[in-house]
This record gives structure tokens, C-alpha cells and sequence, in this order.
């Protein structure tokens, strides 16, 4: 099976080295003659001798390593043979997080959503006379960012004006703080991205790879029909991929952390007319002076799946301390990549095996995180990604142009260019492509200077509002700062006894941790209420143990399903059903903060449940009237008026029983079971349905059926 996590382009050049001008994914320059196909091959119309040989190019996601493969056509090998490896994806990021506050950074216009172009302020639109006003919370938000990103917060920092023009940007100007940010030196550590998907897929090949491996050892061929002679290659194959799941968890440096405006939302139209496209562009404003934080780092990534896993965590980490809300579909949270590649090694010769503890070593040391390797290219930034899928897309993309053009003696200069989501087909593998919209074949001069309206940033107690004479700054920052993420989930894990997979999904919204840690309380509490009300004591330690499991269960599954059915539903009462609607229908983030139901009424509910007091099917009912209907009841009240209650009391299930047995409408199935046979379980499989249903679903399954087989031995 071909990994997911790795393409394949192919291009040509001649066999005699000498390189045809071109480059993949891009307008053939000026005086070529190749042409880009849409199987994803160049192809020279003229070359040097008259032949060409097909190379073609994969890109490893985890490892982030440009290969040479041989073509699949001309191997025999489920994976094509990897060749050598010819360059290093060298990554930094630049994340654009906008601030949950109410107002913008400098104004007091509104940042809710509203109607385009309602929410603006003079200010904002740079009318003359108008002075910025610095937003309190807004300075607030960014120190808890900062220090989430385990910055050095600097007691004082400045604004400056970056200069540029466009037509979003009002002022001409964005204030910012480039060169005297509010934080700086933070890290972040993280793992490889890895998707839900893969990981079900991982396990699954695990659990049934077995067999194959042994046939391989004894030189047969596998289910798939792959003989012998690829065996050495596929064991080398997955040796390699176990060295990489392996791997130590990832540290990315953080350059610095800074406050700035947002600029307005540019939307491009598009209409034909005389068989003529005509473009215009609209922009909305109410974007304009929103408050931003920029999170830069270092290039210490080295694939796209660390490029994505660095954004995914910085993103649950703004969402941890509630400093930005993350809905990259939104626009909340966009990052910027900036790419190149440099050569791993240029002595590997063109070999038919591998030495992968020699690929190890080479891999590890182009890994070396603090310094860039050797001959590194220039950095190509891809602007204003905003979903996991596209940063890994665009990663890759540019791994594969950038080394292709590199193999072609035509290097990419730098430049900034922007990712094009396109429909996946065979001329879009990878469901998008990276378009240049300017080049840098300069420094860029931005102008910066101070901002001459606004002073020094300096945190004190007026700018954060805590008492300068009997607390600091790192006093402060400590007392706001909730507990960490890694804390949360040793936490979870250690007192809770929560699987992995739970744990990631309860401190990937951080309402849901207070929630779990209020509902776990109430229902042990009340538990012990009920227990001791009991006639007939049952074992008490187990049922308080099973408390947490359940408790998290019900809040990862049946509660989440029903926050996000809320938040897709739409004004005709419809729901979204992919990721592309979740833009256009969700009413609120999926988050349990807009729960109707809070922790003590879900605690109570796990408490009657664990009692006995009622079924599962029963607690589902009250679940849903609680959060859908009746916001204020409680799930002993909602029982009540709805009369769920289990039947568990031996006497009145063996009453129970015999009223259905005994029943005249009953008589015929009485009498065949009388006769017995070997039909006999179909008749009790029918007076178990009946008895459930003459108790309107309360009577306790398993004591129900112990009496009613009383009930029928004594016949």
C-alpha cells in the first residue's frame, strides 16, 4: 500500500545532465521550451541529444526529504524505489492570531460579526484628526499569549509604523512592533501531526500485518502478490518508518510575540461578459484595526507534518488560555510559511538498497535545529494558510517546485506567493498550488519608525490592573495564568485514569476540563446521597471509581454531539455536514462553553445513572430535553414529569411478568411454550419485548428477565 503521506511528480531532463529551462508548477520562463503536462511531467520538446529519461520526484511528510524514486512504471515494488535523497525542508512560521476581545486595538468600534463595512470606526478608516486608543484587554490578551508560549514578557515594548500600501490597509501604515516586541525567546514542544484517519489506519495495518511479515521471512509471496524480490526493500521501508514514530518530541523557537492591527478582508469577484473575465474586488473594513498577535519563529521545522503539528499546538494552546478562539476557517488564526530547502548530501551514489542507519545519521544531522544547514535556499513564504490541509499541501508543493527547479540549475529566488485551493485530480495531487504574487529580489523597505501618537508599552498595574506596591509583573502573570496543558492532561490522566484519546479531545476545548473536573464532583457527591437512601447496600468503591470514565464519555460523545449539532444548525433548521460548510453555518465554536447543560446538571445525571436509577437509553432522553428543551430543570425533576424511573424491586417485576404472561391477548404464545421445543427462546425473547413495553421501557433488563424465568419455571 502507497504511504498517504507521501506524493509522487515526475518531470524529465536529458540523460546528458544539461538541463532544459523550466520548472515545474510554473509558466515556462522566458526562452523555454517545456511544458508542464497534466500528469505532472516536463516535458522538453527539444533536448540536447534527442532522448530524455524519466526521474521522478516523492516527498516524505514526516521526514520532510525530497527523493529521487525510480517510476512506478518501471518497478514491480508496491512503494517505488527510493533512490536517494536529495534535499531538506527547511520551515519557519508566522501565525496571525486575532484577539478575543470585544473591541479593536485602537478604536472602540465593535469585533463581533456583523453586516460588511457596519463595524468601522473613523480611526480605523485613517480619517485626519483621529489618535489611536490603546485597548487594555487587548494588551491583557497578548501577555497571556506570551507567556502560554513560554515568552519572556519585556516590562516595556513599543509601536512603530511598517509602511506599504494597499488597498485594505487604510493608514498606508500597520502599527506593529517589529523591532521592540511585548515577547520574545518563548518555545513551544510538540509532536508530529498525525491525522485521526492515519491512526486508525496505522493500528489497522498493525493488527493485520502479521501475517504477512512471516511469508515474507519465508520468501513466499504476500496476499498482494509481491514476490521476494521486494521483500528487502519493504523491510527496509518499515524499519524506517518505525525509527520515525519513534522520534522525540519536536521544540520550535519562538522569535517573538507583538501586538498589531489587522488590516480589511479583500474578497475578489469574478463575471464574464463578451466572452471576457472581469475581476472586482470588495473590501469589507470591519476586519481593519482588529487585534492581532504575530507568533514568528525560528526555522526549526523540518517537514510539513511539523509544520502542521507546531500550528495545531500553538492553536489549542491560544485556546487554552481563551486569548484567540482558533477557528482557522474564520480567519481567527492564519499562518504564513516561509520554506526552502537545502542539499542533504551530494556524494550518495545511485544504489538499489539503502543504508537507512547511515540515511539516519545524515537525516539527524540535516535536523540540527538551532543552526540552518549548509547551502540553504532561499526562503519562499507562502501566505495566509488557513487549515491544517493547506499548510501540509503547500508545504509539499513547494518542496517539490522548489526541488525541481533546483535540479533544472534554475533556483528559486525569493519571493512571496499565496496557496490556490483546487479540486484534487490528477493534475492537482495535492488539491491546490502555490501562485507567485510578488518578488523580493530585494530587502523589502518597509520605513519602520515609532509611532509618534502612541507611548512605550509599559506593563504595570494601570495597563493590566493588579496593585504595583504588593504584586509584580511575574506575579501577575502567574496568578492568570490557568493550568498548563501538559499539566491538565498528566492531571486527567493520573487522577481520572483517562485513555489518551479522551484526553485530547476534553483539553482541546478548555471549558470542557472545568466542566469534567464540576461534573465528576456532583456526581460523587450525590451518589453517596442516593447509596445512602438505599435499602439493599451495594458496592460503593466500584461505583465511585467507574464515575470518572463515564462522566468524560458522556461529555467527549453525547454532549459534544450536541453542541455541534447546535452550533450547525442553520435558520431553516438544516445542518452542515462537511468541513466546507463549517464557515458558512456554524453559529458558534464547537465548544462546550455554549452548552446548555453545565457540569452539575451532567453530574447529576451521571450519578442516577450510576445508581441504577435509570437506563442509558433513559439518560440519552433526559440529555437531550435538558440541553434542547428545559435549560433550567434538573435530570431528578425531568425523570419525574417524564416518568423514567428503572423498575428494580424483585416483587414488582415478578408482578410485572406475570400481568404480561398470564394475559388473555398472550394465551396462544402461553400454550406453545407449555408444549416446548426448540422454538422455546423465540416465546421468552417474546414476553421480554412485552414486559418492556408494559413497563414503558423502566423495568432493569437484567432483573427483569430473572423474573420473568420465575415467573416461567413455575408454569
Amino acid at each position: 500500500m502507497i504511504h498517504k503521506s507521501i506524493c509522487y511528480i515526475r518531470f524529465r531532463y536529458p540523460r546528458t545532465g544539461i538541463p532544459i529551462l523550466g520548472k515545474p508548477w510554473s509558466p515556462p520562463i522566458s526562452g523555454s521550451t517545456s511544458n508542464f503536462s497534466s500528469q505532472g511531467t516536463l516535458k522538453p520538446v527539444l533536448s540536447v541529444d534527442g532522448s530524455c529519461s524519466d526521474v521522478e520526484l516523492s516527498y516524505d511528510r514526516d521526514t520532510g526529504i525530497v527523493w529521487q524514486t525510480r517510476a512506478g512504471s518501471e518497478s514491480k515494488s508496491l512503494l517505488p524505489r527510493r533512490i536517494r535523497p536529495l534535499y531538506q525542508t527547511i520551515i519557519g512560521i508566522e501565525i496571525h492570531a486575532q484577539l478575543a476581545i470585544p473591541t479593536k486595538l485602537f478604536s472602540s468600534a465593535p469585533t463581533s460579526s456583523a453586516s460588511v463595512n457596519l463595524h468601522v470606526h473613523p480611526f480605523d478608516l485613517a480619517y485626519p484628526g483621529t489618535l489611536p486608543s490603546l485597548s487594555y484587554s487587548a494588551v491583557r490578551a497578548a501577555v497571556l499569549s506570551a507567556s502560554a508560549l513560554n515568552c519572556t514578557v519585556h516590562k516595556t515594548s513599543r509601536f512603530e509604523r511598517k509602511h506599504y500600501f494597499y488597498p485594505d490597509l487604510p493608514h498606508g501604515y500597520q502599527i506593529t512592533q517589529q523591532r521592540w516586541p511585548l515577547g520574545s525567546g518563548g518555545f513551544v514542544e510538540f509532536e508530529s501531526w498525525t491525522s485521526p484517519q492515519q491512526m486508525k489506519q496505522k493500528h489497522g495495518e498493525q493488527s493485520k500485518g502479521g501475517a504477512d511479515e512471516k511469508k515474507r521471512r519465508r520468501g513466499n509471496k504476500t496476499r498482494d502478490g509481491v514476490a521476494n524480490s521486494n521483500s528487502n526493500q519493504l523491510q527496509s521501508d518499515k524499519e524506517f518508518d518505525v525509527r520515525k514514530q519513534k522520534q522525540d518530541s519536536v521544540r520550535l523557537r519562538i522569535e517573538r510575540v507583538q501586538l498589531e492591527q489587522d488590516t480589511g478582508k479583500t474578497t475578489t469577484h469574478s463575471m464574464t461578459s463578451n466572452h471576457t473575465k472581469i475581476y472586482t474586488s470588495h473590501i469589507d473594513y470591519n476586519r481593519a484595526g482588529c487585534a492581532l498577535i504575530e507568533i514568528v519563529s525560528h526555522p526549526d521545522l523540518r517537514s510539513a507534518h511539523e509544520a502542521a503539528g507546531a500550528v495545531e499546538t500553538i492553536r489549542r494552546l491560544l485556546r487554552h488560555v481563551r486569548s484567540c478562539d482558533g477557528r482557522m476557517e474564520n480567519g481567527s488564526l492564519r499562518c504564513d510559511l516561509n520554506v526552502s530547502i537545502a542539499p542533504i548530501f551530494d556524494f550518495f551514489e545511485d544504489t538499489d538498497t539503502l543504508d537507512y542507519d547511515v540515511l539516519r545519521y545524515l537525516t539527524e544531522m540535516g535536523c540540527n535545529r538551532p543552526a540552518l544547514p549548509r547551502d540553504t535556499g532561499h526562503r519562499v513564504e507562502v501566505k495566509n494558510l488557513n487549515s491544517l490541509r493547506q499548510i501540509i499541501a503547500a508545504t509539499e508543493y513547494e518542496a517539490l517546485r522548489q526541488s525541481a527547479s533546483s535540479l533544472c540549475n534554475n533556483p528559486t529566488g525569493r519571493e512571496t506567493r499565496t496557496f490556490i485551493v483546487k479540486p484534487v485530480s490528477s493534475e492537482y495531487p495535492l488539491g491546490g498550488e502555490t501562485f507567485c504574487i510578488r518578488s523580493k529580489g530585494d530587502a523589502v523597505d518597509y520605513r519602520f519608525m515609532p509611532e509618534p501618537d502612541l507611548p512605550p508599552l509599559v506593563l504595570d498595574g494601570t495597563t493590566l490592573g493588579y496593585d504595583d506596591q504588593v504584586s509584580s509583573l511575574e506575579d501577575y502573570i502567574r496568578d492568570i495564568m490557568p493550568e498548563s496543558l501538559n499539566d491538565a492532561a498528566a492531571r486527567l490522566s493520573k487522577v481520572y485514569n483517562l485513555n489518551d484519546e479522551v484526553i485530547r479531545v476534553i483539553t482541546g476545548d478548555p471549558p470542557a476540563i472545568a466542566l469534567l473536573d464540576e461534573s465528576v464532583d456532583i456526581a460523587r457527591k450525590e451518589l453517596s446521597i442516593l447509596m445512602s437512601n438505599d435499602d439493599e447496600k451495594s458496592p460503593f468503591d466500584d461505583k465511585i471509581d467507574s464515575i470518572p470514565t463515564l462522566a468524560a464519555n458522556w461529555l467527549c460523545n453525547d454532549l459534544f454531539a450536541l453542541v455541534k449539532k447546535s452550533a450547525l444548525e442553520g435558520k431553516d433548521g438544516t445542518s452542515g455536514t462537511n468541513d466546507d460548510e463549517l464557515s458558512i453555518t456554524l453559529i458558534h465554536p464547537i465548544s462546550v462553553e455554549y452548552s446548555t447543560v453545565d457540569g452539575k446538571r451532567l453530574g447529576s445525571l451521571i450519578a442516577m445513572l450510576v445508581h441504577g436509577s435509570i437506563t442509558t437509553s433513559m439518560a440519552k432522553k433526559i440529555l437531550s430535553i435538558m440541553y434542547k428543551d428545559d435549560i433550567v430543570s434538573t435530570p431528578q425533576e425531568i425523570a419525574k414529569v417524564n416518568k423514567y424511573h428503572v423498575i428494580s424491586d424483585t416483587k414488582a417485576l415478578v408482578e410485572l411478568c406475570k400481568s404480561v404472561v398470564f394475559h388473555p391477548k398472550n394465551a396462544s404464545q402461553l400454550e406453545q411454550y407449555k408444549l416446548g421445543g426448540k422454538n422455546v427462546w423465540k416465546i421468552e425473547k417474546y414476553f421480554v419485548g412485552k414486559v418492556m413495553e408494559q413497563s414503558g421501557g423502566n423495568a432493569h433488563p437484567e432483573k427483569m428477565k430473572e423474573a420473568l424465568s420465575l415467573v416461567l419455571t413455575r408454569i
